[in-house]
């Protein structure tokens, strides 16, 4: 057998690991990232509510983020992102590369820690927040940063 072939099996199975994610598969993330952070009105009594209905639990993804299996349980701490989705999209213009970018400004957020099994206690406050942005979109909540002073 020539090593041609098996080089070029090499070459075509990194390419498909090292390649950017697709725009599809951008958009899919995104929408996850809608459904699990961005909501445009919410009272921090709320969380136990709004975690319920939007399906929010722990969860296991792959290696390349494309598939994403619910496993039991509650997840312990959520943050949601008090506006609309057009506000958290602007800090991703320009970044077509998977990367993370920290908000220019302070969003309203709640963040919802789990108490005991299904109940969620909420705080609300102003913070910088980080998203992974893939194609121009937020894909991923990385964390929020209390603002100096």
């Amino acid at each position: 057998m020539s090593i041609f072939p098996v080089c070029l099996l090499v070459c075509l199975l990194l390419v498909q690991v090292v390649a950017p994610e697709t725009t599809e598969v951008s958009e899919q993330r995104f929408r996850e990232f809608v459904r699990q952070h961005i909501i445009e009105a919410m009272d921090p009594n709320d969380c136990t509510t709004v975690m319920a209905n939007r399906t929010i639990t722990k969860k296991v993804r792959t290696k390349d983020r494309t598939e994403i299996n619910e496993t039991k349980g509650s997840k312990k701490i959520n943050t949601f992102i008090i506006t609309n989705e057009n506000e958290v999209k602007a800090i991703c213009q320009g970044q077509n590369k998977p990367k993370k970018i920290q908000s220019a400004k302070k969003f309203k957020i709640v963040v919802c820690n789990l108490t005991n099994e299904g109940h969620y206690k909420g705080r609300e406050d102003y913070q910088i927040i980080v998203v992974e942005c893939a194609n121009n979109l937020p894909v991923h909540f990385h964390k929020q940063i209390k603002p100096l002073g």
